[in-house]
């Protein structure tokens, strides 16, 4: 069972997802067969949206999730995935050399701070076309990491969502 704090993440969640429509942005102009990483995917709330949002284009999505609570949610809500397009991943955010290899790749990632420890200067993105990114902490050096790799990036802000997690902005980087 989970406690009311989790519960009340979940429903928030669904709430930005869902409702106010936060990954609207990463789901518009998607190339054919696409492939998302949806790093922090917890019940699977973004998986969903980004499958359903997509107009067929995302071919695939990779969800990972390590919060063992939230992976066990995740597995229970893709009976709803009929065609077998998500993919459940319980292990740490990690690009994968061989989903990497992959030509059309679009990223979600909201890990709760470890993006800092996830986009690196030696991170493989040549195939990545756009990337929506929740940041915490700070940017840090993760706008100069994407600029450098050749994207546009535009960082918004940090506001506070939530107390006790602090400061939070989003980071779009397309090419």
């Amino acid at each position: 069972m989970m406690d009311i704090e989790k519960l009340k993440y979940i429903y928030n969640s669904f709430v930005e997802t869902f409702i106010e429509d936060q990954y609207r942005w990463l789901s518009i102009g998607l190339k054919e067969h696409t492939i998302a990483l949806d790093f922090g995917t917890q019940a699977g709330d973004s998986a969903f949206y980004l499958l359903y949002n997509s107009n067929n284009k995302i071919s695939k999505i990779y969800a990972y999730e390590i919060d063992k609570s939230f992976y066990d949610l995740l597995i229970k809500n893709l009976k709803y995935d009929n065609e077998h397009k998500i993919i459940p991943l319980n292990k740490p955010a990690e690009f994968d050399n061989e989903i990497m290899k992959n030509p059309n790749i679009i990223i979600k990632c909201d890990i709760e701070s470890a993006e800092h420890n996830l986009f690196k200067e030696n991170s493989n993105l040549s195939n990545v076309y756009k990337i929506q990114l929740e940041y915490h902490k700070g940017v840090q050096n993760l706008e100069n990491i994407l600029k450098n790799k050749g994207f546009n990036v535009k960082a918004e802000p940090p506001r506070v969502f939530i107390e006790g997690l602090g400061d939070i902005g989003w980071i779009y980087a397309w090419r």
